[in-house]
């Protein structure tokens, strides 16, 4: 009698810690994708935001910039999940300047961003812990045909 009445609380126990747990990661889903992320205080371009909480990876991070030019390739990895990462470029782009020219995604989300003399490239990419982004911020191109390669004759 006392084993048939432990599998029962076993039993009533386990359905409750499992009923709790499936609740309450939906509720935390939800929350995560409303919740919109900050822009961080330490950026490397003070034209280009970054979501607050994502730390620079310095191996991986490459910046030129002098009185005429800037040329810089940024990686970043943080917490947030990609569509969050996606809606904050999305929102945070425009307040400084940059047109979103367009979006392409497959396992990863590209946008291409641009104003008068630069483009932006934001990769987003979501990995099994973490996402990474990738920012290329570079000059606009010359016109077609400017560059020409030396022809023998």
């Amino acid at each position: 009698m006392f084993r048939k009445e432990s599998a029962i609380i076993f039993i009533l126990l386990v359905m409750l810690i499992s009923g709790c747990a499936t609740g309450g990661s939906r509720g935390n889903t939800s929350g995560e994708t409303a919740r919109s992320l900050d822009v961080s205080m330490a950026l490397k371009f003070e034209d280009v935001p970054v979501p607050s909480g994502f730390k620079v990876i310095p191996k991986d991070t490459f910046v030129f910039s002098n009185e005429v030019l800037r040329v810089g390739i940024l990686k970043y990895t943080g917490r947030a999940n990609a569509d969050q990462v996606v809606m904050f470029y999305q929102d945070q782009m425009p307040l400084y300047n940059w047109r979103l020219l367009n979006v392409l995604e497959y396992e990863r989300r590209i946008m291409n961003f641009d104003r008068d003399d630069q483009t932006c490239i934001i990769v987003v990419e979501p990995t099994k812990m973490s996402t990474h982004v990738t920012i290329t911020v570079a000059p606009k191109g010359g016109r077609a045909g400017t560059y020409r390669t030396a022809t023998t004759e």
